[in-house]
């Protein structure tokens, strides 16, 4: 079985493997309009590369021959969100048997010093 600190290597191995990657969705937008003789036409697909950032949403139009590219990337996006919750996952967890040591270490500094009387 891997180590705590094996696992996070390996999550960082990982991670620094990764070419490219991005966060956020890619839609379809298509547009309705009305000719002139009376019929709604229909265009696009458009594709649009939407994500938030700092609390705002960022969309970008994406030209046709790049969604092959653009797709790739937000698979590896996920796959990026992925390895840091797990290397996230692996830190905090380091952190809580740091606080039961350093428990440990107090609980025992606490009895020794409830065990001396004040007058020795």
């Amino acid at each position: 079985m891997d180590t705590p600190d094996q696992k996070k290597q390996a999550a960082l191995n990982q991670l620094m493997a990764i070419g490219t990657a991005r966060r956020g969705q890619l839609s379809e937008q298509y547009y309705e309009r009305k000719a002139a003789d009376g019929t709604v036409r229909r265009t696009g697909p458009y594709y649009v590369w939407q994500r938030w950032i700092d609390g705002r949403k960022h969309s970008v139009r994406i030209p046709a021959g790049a969604i092959a590219q653009v797709k790739a990337d937000l698979a590896r996006g996920r796959q990026v969100q992925k390895l840091f919750n797990e290397l996230f996952a692996g830190l905090e967890q380091a952190a809580i048997r740091g606080d039961a040591e350093s428990k440990k270490i107090h609980g025992r500094s606490r009895r020794l010093k409830a065990g001396k009387s004040r007058t020795s």
